[in-house]
């Protein structure tokens, strides 16, 4: 039996949160129990939704110091260290990290104990951090990114830009693409049929930022109620999650005359439930959302899949690779509200081309994108010489 350390020093990734990294890390766990290995999570922070069935998960926590500035990243590169020697005290056969700023944590561990490793790449930390927010000390976090895929075993990316950025850093590392997943067990297909005769819901879920484009999901289903005459047919939205834009969206819900609900922030073992009461569901994402050179691979889309509904989705990055159009779902351009509506009105007038979809979508959740079948990338990717040598 394998017994098999992961870490996440990413102060901003809950391992019981709501948020879909929380989501992330909680299924390849699952993934990794689901193979008979015994897992041990070492986290900077633990979060509030532990799910019923992760009770009995082993979680060792080293909260960094909450200072300002350069420090700051200083006190997470310390609290890696202080995980590290946790996983040294306790022993592992296999180290597995998904990547986090300033952690040295693989390069130590794997090295000193000699285990197989896997560092878990899942999006160009380096360049986002500095768009998006602040980075202070850009050497360091790319010297400790480098040391650590050049040690690992085995990088695994969510995307294929993702490798080549990868690769551009460190020519040597050992990569695999292992796109996102989706818990086919956790979330079931939803019943065939409409939830509601007066009206349809479209659902959306994640976090409430720009980039998920929401305020151009709102305006498609502004229009397509103007194109319906039947009220039956007529949509309303659904939005699970929260975050900074919601204050807006709900101003610009009011604004349209969309019917719109706010569940606000779920834990992950409430969202199968909220699924099922949707007719479609929607990734309308921007053009000029974060990732639109594909490396995001996006959770949503393969929880949507796996809830049997039919996805609207904006054509961009990874998900086309995902989506069949007209199979498994309907591709929109990026930004155009027009053509959501029109996907919209085509899908509220034809029971049975939600139903198909959403059929076609859950086979493939099933077949192709499973955590399992995530996991079985990853591992099938380490050297035979190490493979052997888990424990």
């Amino acid at each position: 039996m394998t017994r098999v350390a992961y870490l996440c020093a990413d102060p901003g990734v809950p391992v019981f949160g709501t948020k879909g990294s929380s989501v992330h890390v909680q299924e390849i766990v699952r993934a990794w129990r689901g193979t008979g290995a015994t897992v041990t999570v070492y986290c900077t922070q633990l979060g509030t939704e532990r799910p019923s069935d992760l009770v009995d998960l082993d979680v060792v926590e080293v909260r960094p110091e909450s200072v300002p500035g350069p420090a700051r990243e200083r006190a997470v590169q310390d609290a890696a260290l202080g995980l590290a020697d946790e996983v040294l005290r306790n022993g592992c056969g296999l180290f597995y990290e998904r990547y986090s700023l300033f952690s040295p944590a693989l390069s130590v561990v794997a090295r000193v104990l000699d285990v197989p490793s896997v560092l878990e790449v899942n999006a160009p930390l380096i360049e986002e951090q500095q768009r998006y927010r602040q980075l202070l000390d850009v050497k360091k976090a790319d010297t400790v990114f480098r040391r650590n895929a050049a040690t690992a075993d085995v990088v695994a990316c969510v995307s294929d830009p993702v490798v080549h950025w990868v690769r551009a850093r460190v020519p040597t590392a050992r990569t695999v693409l292992a796109a996102n997943g989706v818990n086919v067990d956790r979330i079931s297909a939803r019943r065939p049929g409409r939830r509601n005769p007066d009206h349809l819901t479209v659902g959306f879920v994640g976090t409430l930022k720009p980039w998920h484009g929401v305020p151009g999901l709102l305006h498609g289903v502004a229009l397509a109620n103007q194109q319906t005459r039947d009220p039956g047919l007529r949509w309303q939205v659904q939005v699970v999650g929260d975050g900074p834009g919601r204050a807006d969206l709900e101003r610009l819900a009011e604004s349209l005359g969309v019917p719109t609900v706010f569940t606000g922030a779920v834990p992950p073992a409430a969202v199968p439930a909220l699924l099922a009461e949707f007719d479609a569901a929607a990734a309308p994402y921007p053009p000029d959302a974060p990732g639109q050179d594909d490396y995001f691979s996006p959770l949503k889309v393969f929880e949507y899949m796996a809830a049997a509904l039919p996805v609207i989705a904006s054509a961009v990055g990874q998900i086309p690779s995902i989506i069949q159009d007209g199979r498994t779902g309907i591709l929109v351009p990026a930004g155009e509200p027009a053509a959501l509506a029109d996907a919209l009105v085509r899908l509220g007038e034809d029971p049975g081309l939600r139903d198909r979809l959403g059929r076609e979508a859950r086979s493939d959740a099933v077949q192709k994108f499973s955590w399992s079948g995530v996991l079985s990338r990853i591992t099938g990717a380490l050297p035979p010489a190490r493979r052997l040598a888990m424990r």
